[in-house]
């Protein structure tokens, strides 16, 4: 397996986009579910990551009310900055979210 040479960090804002048990969000997860499919057979997925609701996150007590929460992490390989950025335009929550890129330090 590859080493990452970036992570992607996905995030959305709570109440936003498909909801549970919406023909929209499975409509969604088959999305996300081709796209690494799709990484994993070039190579370029290295680990991929769903995270528990942001209240469960440690340490946070506040209200997450219009900020963003990260859901989702990518590792991945790929040749370039540009390659990964290409990537994450890819995701299918952009419309409500956001994908940033975070090259990995070696």
């Amino acid at each position: 397996m590859s080493s990452p040479t970036h992570v992607l960090i996905h995030r959305y804002t709570p109440g936003t986009g498909p909801q549970e048990g919406t023909a929209e969000l499975d409509a969604e997860m088959r999305i996300w579910a081709q796209i690494d499919k799709e990484l994993r057979e070039a190579g370029q997925l290295v680990e991929g990551w769903a995270l528990n609701e942001a209240t469960a996150a440690l340490g946070v007590t506040e209200a997450h009310t219009g900020s963003q929460v990260v859901f989702a992490v990518h590792a991945i390989a790929v040749g370039s900055d540009a390659e990964a950025r290409q990537l994450a335009a890819r995701m299918p929550h952009l419309a409500y979210g956001s994908t940033t890129v975070h090259p990995r330090m070696d």
